[in-house]
């Protein structure tokens, strides 16, 4: 690491205190900026709330359904009698998508929790064997 000497250390600390001054002359001189946290928050506050998190947990969870009820009339329209595969995989992987959601975001406490993502955990467990026998066989 370089050393530095006196002059440019001056040099280095004058720069710094140049530019902290012209940011509080930024800050002072915007018209847009509320007055304190508490009014910027409450302008953005229900927004940072409510995006990020329940967005991601309702909107997958809506788009697992849409994907749920696709599958399933395809599963009933498109069965062949004399086929050896009894269930599609992509209903399965749908329905294990689903259990994992469920128990990842919706059930987070308690017996539920522990519940869910015992039924998530099992039922990744027989997706895969089911994908390895079908592959396999």
């Amino acid at each position: 690491m370089k050393q530095l000497t006196d002059a440019e250390k001056q040099e280095l600390e004058t720069k710094i205190q140049k530019e902290k001054e012209r940011q509080q002359n930024l800050r002072e001189t915007n018209p847009d900026l509320p007055e304190s946290f508490e009014e910027a928050s409450a302008k953005t506050g229900i927004v940072r709330k409510f995006v990020p998190r329940r967005f991601w947990k309702y909107g997958f969870l809506v788009i697992l359904l849409c994907l749920l009820a696709f599958n399933v009339v395809l599963f009933f329209q498109g069965r062949d009698p004399g086929s050896k595969k009894i269930i599609n995989v992509s209903l399965m992987l749908v329905l294990l998508l689903l259990f994992n959601h469920i128990a990842s975001y919706f059930t987070t406490k308690g017996w539920k929790s522990w519940v869910m993502k015992t039924v998530a955990w099992v039922w990744m467990a027989l997706v895969l064997v089911y994908m390895y026998i079908s592959w396999v066989a």
